[in-house]
This record gives C-alpha cells, sequence and structure tokens, in this order.
C-alpha cells in the first residue's frame, strides 16, 4: 500500500474511533489509559488530557474493581477472548455512572499482549429505569401482602324464614349483631345500597332459590361502603328436594381498592416507561419506537415527515458554572418552551444529555423551514439565582438572537441558552429509526461545524 493508501487509512481510524457513539479506550495491560475518545470523556465529566493520566482501576467504583480485574487476566492468560459487564464509574463530580464495559485485548507481532480496546456504552438511564421499576415491583408485593378478606357464611331453609347457621363474619363486615338474622334471616338486603338494591332483591326473591353470584355495595353500621361479591346455592335431598341454601358473602372492598391501585400503578410504569423523568417528554425508547411506526406509515405512500435533532450548545458550562440542578432546570425550561411551539401531532423526545430529537408530522422541507423560522424567533432566557440556581422561561424574541440556517439544517442563538439543529426529510434509504437519528444528527453537526467556521472568520 502506498503512503497515500496509508494516510487514508489512519484518517478513517482516527475519524472512527473520535467520532465514534461509544466510549471507547485504549488501555495499557497494566490499567493505564492510553487514548479516548470525546464521548467517553464526555460520559465521566474529564478532559480527555486528564483521563489519559488516569487507570481504569482509579475510575471504577470499588465494588466492580476485582471483577473487572479477575476478567482483564482470564484475557491475559488467554482463558477466554473478550468479557462484557455492566459496572459503576466515578464521574468527576464524584456521582457513579452505569456503563456497560466491553474488553478485548490486542497482542503484538510476537503475541505478547499490546492493549486493550476497551468499549463503554452510557446504560445509566437504563439502570435508572430498572431501579424504578424494582420499587414499584416492591411496592406491589406489599399491597398483595396487605390482602386480605372477610367472609361470613349462613344456611337457611329455601323460603329464608329460618336460619340455621351464620359465622362471625356478619359482625365483622356489617358491624352489626348476627341475632338479627335470626329473627328476620333477609334482614341484609336493609343495607343494600339503594342503586343495587333492585338486582339483589330480584336473586332473594325468586322462590325457590337458584344458584347466585352476583357483586353489590352495602353500608355496615358506621354508614361505610363496603362491596361484597354475593354467591350461594340450594342444597337438595335424595329425592331432588330443595331442603336448605347456603351463601356465602366475601369483603372484597381491599380487592376493589388495590384492583383500582393496580391500574394506577400499571398506568404509572407504562408513563415511566415511556417518558424521560427529567423533562416529562417522551424517552428515546418511546421515540424510537414512534419513528418506526412512522417509517411503516410512509413506507405505504403516505406523506413524509421531518426529523429535527438539537443539541444544546456548551451546555456542560451550566453545569460546571451553576451546578447540575441549574442544568436540570434549563433542560426542563427548554422542553417546555418547545412543547408551546409544536402542533399536537408533533413528537419531542429527549434522547439523553442535551440531546432532542423533533418529528414534524407529515411535514417536508418547506415546512420545516416554516416551522424553525418560528422557532428562531422564541426566546429561551435562562435566569440565575442564588437559590436555584437557574429558572428558564420564554419571554419573547431576544435581540441578541442570531440564525444561520441551510437546506437540511439551522442553527439558532439565543442570548443565554444556544442550540444547533439539523433535520432531515424521510426518503426511502431511512430504513431504520437509528438511520433516521443518525441521518438528522449529521445534518445538525453539519450546520454546526459550517456555523464556527462562519465564527472562527
Amino acid at each position: 500500500m502506498d503512503s497515500a493508501g496509508l494516510m487514508r487509512e489512519k484518517d478513517i481510524f482516527e475519524k472512527t474511533f473520535e467520532q465514534c457513539g461509544v466510549g471507547l479506550a485504549h488501555v495499557s495491560p497494566h490499567g493505564d489509559l492510553i487514548r479516548v475518545n470525546s464521548k467517553l470523556s464526555g460520559f465521566l465529566g474529564y478532559e480527555s488530557a486528564t483521563l489519559v493520566k488516569m487507570s481504569f482501576q482509579s475510575i471504577t467504583e470499588a465494588s466492580h474493581v476485582q471483577e473487572d480485574l479477575y476478567l482483564l487476566h482470564q484475557v491475559l492468560r488467554g482463558e477466554i477472548d473478550t468479557y462484557s459487564i455492566e459496572k459503576k464509574y466515578i464521574h468527576a463530580k464524584g456521582h457513579h455512572v452505569w456503563a456497560k464495559l466491553t474488553v478485548s485485548l490486542v497482542r503484538d507481532e510476537s503475541g505478547e499482549p499490546d492493549y486493550f480496546i476497551s468499549v463503554v456504552e452510557d446504560i445509566d438511564d437504563k439502570k435508572r429505569i430498572e431501579s424504578e421499576l424494582y420499587k414499584a415491583e416492591a411496592l406491589f408485593s406489599k399491597i398483595v401482602a396487605a390482602f386480605s378478606a372477610h367472609s361470613f357464611v349462613w344456611v337457611a331453609n329455601p323460603e329464608l324464614t329460618r336460619l340455621h347457621y351464620i359465622n362471625e363474619g356478619y359482625r365483622n363486615i356489617y358491624g352489626r349483631d348476627e341475632y338479627e338474622l335470626h329473627a328476620k334471616p333477609d334482614a341484609f338486603l336493609s343495607y343494600v345500597h339503594e342503586d343495587d338494591r333492585l338486582l339483589v332483591e330480584k336473586v332473594y326473591e325468586a322462590k325457590p332459590l337458584e344458584s347466585w353470584d352476583l357483586q353489590y355495595r352495602i353500608k355496615n353500621s358506621s354508614a361505610e361502603i363496603k362491596y361484597i361479591h354475593d354467591r350461594g346455592m340450594p342444597l337438595f335431598d335424595e329425592n331432588g328436594q330443595q331442603i336448605l341454601v347456603v351463601g356465602t358473602a366475601d369483603d372484597v372492598s381491599h380487592e376493589k381498592e388495590q384492583q383500582q391501585a393496580l391500574l394506577e400503578a400499571i398506568s404509572k410504569l407504562e408513563y415511566l416507561s415511556k417518558t424521560d423523568s427529567l423533562t416529562g417528554i417522551s424517552n428515546r425508547r418511546e421515540m424510537f419506537i414512534q419513528l418506526d411506526r412512522e417509517i411503516q406509515r410512509m413506507n405505504r405512500g403516505q406523506k413524509p415527515s421531518t426529523l429535527v435533532f438539537i443539541d444544546l450548545n456548551d451546555f456542560k458550562s451550566i453545569n460546571d458554572t451553576f451546578g447540575h440542578k441549574a442544568g436540570d432546570r434549563a433542560l426542563v425550561g427548554f422542553s417546555d418552551i418547545m412543547k408551546n411551539t409544536l402542533r399536537e401531532t408533533d413528537r419531542f423526545a429527549r434522547l439523553g444529555g442535551d440531546e432532542f430529537v423533533v418529528l414534524l408530522f407529515g411535514s417536508d422541507d418547506a415546512d420545516a423551514e416554516v416551522f424553525f423560522e418560528r422557532l428562531a424567533e422564541t426566546s429561551f432566557q435562562i435566569e440565575f439565582d442564588s437559590e436555584f440556581g437557574s429558572e428558564l422561561a420564554a419571554s419573547g424574541a431576544s435581540q441578541d438572537s442570531s440564525v444561520s440556517s441551510g437546506s437540511d439544517g439551522i442553527t439558532t442563538t439565543g442570548t443565554s441558552l444556544s442550540f444547533s439543529l439539523g433535520w432531515h426529510t424521510w426518503d426511502a434509504n431511512i430504513v431504520t429509526a437509528q438511520n433516521w437519528v443518525d441521518a438528522a444528527d449529521e445534518a445538525m453537526y453539519k450546520q454546526k461545524r459550517q456555523h464556527k467556521r462562519h465564527a472562527d472568520v
């Protein structure tokens, strides 16, 4: 291969390493970081120059170090070729972040270990959602453990004029003395809720009684409403004559309450699985599902839609200067303002960090230009205070706003919060949600690089 070819291969390697969508690092056999890409630096919060002076042991949470070392030594001994684990890293700010680590070894020409290739995938949001789901499941377990039902059983003659047996369940559920039923076996019917009484009386007025299974409400002695599951059947002698009636009434009030709680919890879990917990908008998983559905729709010949990729500029400086609370407030405020600019048919999601996407339903480039012009006139004003760190609100167009636009992207800068964005209208080359996101992302970075060149000039 000539020198030009070698230079080309080197250039491809450099760009692949640096622009890869996950964290990458070269690590010495002793664990020292030799080289890292910007994705890994951003994930861990360190400058690249600082990271390469550290070891993987120093940035790994203590409880995960031994497992990592054990697997690493297995690779060095040739017992395994590669390994993947989920582990906690120590962020530059001191908190822990979850990642999936995949490690493989590169050997030199003599077969000796040269360096490790470490791929670090950010799974912090995934772990947070798993934790929330675990807490919800624990709550369900407590609900089930606390469930209890009380029953009362009675036996009477077919005409319900004589009571042969009744247990203490009547006192527990109705809060009344069971002796009143000895005097008048169907006295409990007078405590049935007025809205359910006709249904219940119709069953008990039938003579002889037939098997029944119904639910209704009653009022106990404290005027509390209770839900009853009432079942019964007649008993017959050898000649087929009805001789007794057996009834059971279960207090299912707790079951009804827990059923409603379960429905609410399921609804909350569904919401959590689809929603970004900080901003309240759709999360990455939900947006990818919607994009796949949208691609299927457009493959059937429907009008194309446009996907917008938004990246907040210099967002790290907000966190570094004012703290993560200020950054969180900025993300929430930015999301609130954006939602007010969208149509009901559009979809808005946070992919993670300071990256967002907007699906402009049924919109082409021309429609998108109109939307972006309106967006460029919107002010994204950040106000900082000592108590909360930041407050974000829309307060009319900013006089200091500047806009640079192109055929497939736009960069808008406000007085305090700026963002870059690019878009891509669907075409037949887009077959997956990831393809579409990548295309819009590339359009955004193209505009960001163009805007930076103009700014440098």
